[in-house]
């Protein structure tokens, strides 16, 4: 691999100050209100130089749950790397998605909205260098999950007998947990409002339930 170049270093932060500068106005605005010329005024950029580095608006947030992923799995990475057994590093991860939700909003925010758009750009004939790297980016976190299943199922900590399939597994783990984060989020159910229900003791008790249900 060739070593970056500088005009490829300012390509990059180019790139980047293009992301940050449309997250914000996206979260401010709402995905389907913010214009290609939002974005470049945003960024202080010109909307032809802003086609350069995007063929889109679509492009760019799939850009953004690339960010948005990159700084979520280092989160699960980091948790992972101290972590002592398998189930500890599955107990690690959905405490650190939760700090993710809790502490990095925005990128959460991006991420959610990617899951929810009905998005054109997946379709199998359709092809970019930002859908491939979004897509790579899943597959880091998926992957970087799925290896604590396994590592839990070979030093024991998991039973065996509650994992067909140790991706299906990480992938439940993961969108169950998200299930509940969105539900007790304030635009979620409105029953936190209305009773005792603590939303961060459901979190805990989701987590908890859930691990026990693969401990060995």
């Amino acid at each position: 691999m060739r070593p970056r170049s500088r005009n490829d270093e300012e390509k990059l932060e180019r790139r980047n100050s293009i992301l940050d500068a449309a997250r914000k106005t996206i979260l401010s605005k709402g995905y389907e209100k913010t214009t290609m010329d939002d974005i470049a005024r945003a960024a202080k950029l010109s909307r032809g130089l802003l086609y350069v580095y995007f063929k889109d608006k679509d492009d760019i947030q799939m850009g953004l749950a690339v960010k948005a992923g990159e700084a979520l799995y280092q989160r699960m990475k980091a948790a992972v790397d101290v972590a002592h057994s398998g189930i500890d590093a599955l107990k690690g991860i959905g405490e650190a998605y939760y700090q993710f939700y809790r502490q990095d909003h925005e990128h959460f925010q991006c991420l959610c909205m990617r899951m929810g758009m009905i998005n054109p750009s997946l379709d199998r004939n359709t092809d970019s260098c930002t859908l491939r790297e979004m897509m790579a980016e899943e597959d880091k976190i998926m992957g970087l999950m799925s290896s604590c299943v396994e590592r839990g199922l070979q030093d024991g900590t998991i039973n065996p007998d509650k994992v067909d399939n140790p991706l299906q597994t990480a992938m439940f783990m993961r969108g169950s947990l998200h299930g509940v984060i969105m539900l007790q989020d304030t635009t979620g159910s409105s029953l936190f409002d209305r009773t005792e229900l603590d939303r961060e003791e459901l979190i805990l008790y989701a987590m908890r339930f859930a691990l026990e249900e693969l401990r060995a």
